[in-house]
């Protein structure tokens, strides 16, 4: 194990694999340690590992999605039909139910204007917290696989 290609192998396995095909020191090294653990020596390929999105995949989810979209709607529209409505009329109704929750909205507003002024302050104070827990709850180090 004192010549140099042995060394070359022991600082880097993966750069040096072919040294065990040559040197049966190494090679009986290697298979005593296989053996001691648990672990498989296996060299991993990084060739065959799955591309991420960022690095330049080429596999796209969009046509699912769209496909997803296309079936739902159909599914509205059917059943619309059956239920003997409009689509047009649903959407009508939708709107109308949405102006009903934006009318709470602006009756929440209004009683906050028209709220004394210590409500008003703990308001704006609750906010900040609120908003400086999301801030430093967002800034903090995901937690990997390895974590």
């Amino acid at each position: 194990m004192t010549d140099e290609r042995c060394q070359r192998y022991l600082e880097d396995p993966e750069a040096n694999a072919g040294h065990l095909e040559t040197c049966a020191e190494c090679r009986a090294e290697n298979a005593a340690l296989a053996a001691k653990s648990d672990v498989d020596v296996a060299p991993i390929s990084l060739d065959a590992l799955p591309l991420a999105p960022w690095e330049g995949s080429s596999h796209r989810a969009w046509p699912l999605v769209f496909g997803a979209a296309a079936a739902v709607i159909l599914i509205a529209f059917v059943l619309c039909d059956l239920a003997g409505i409009s689509p047009l009329h649903v959407a009508e109704s939708s709107l109308s139910s949405i102006e009903a929750r934006r009318g709470l909205l602006r009756n929440a507003t209004e009683w906050l204007r028209a709220a004394p002024a210590a409500m008003q302050v703990a308001f704006g104070v609750a906010f900040i917290v609120v908003n400086a827990l999301l801030v430093v709850l967002l800034r903090r180090a995901p937690r990997g696989i390895d974590a």
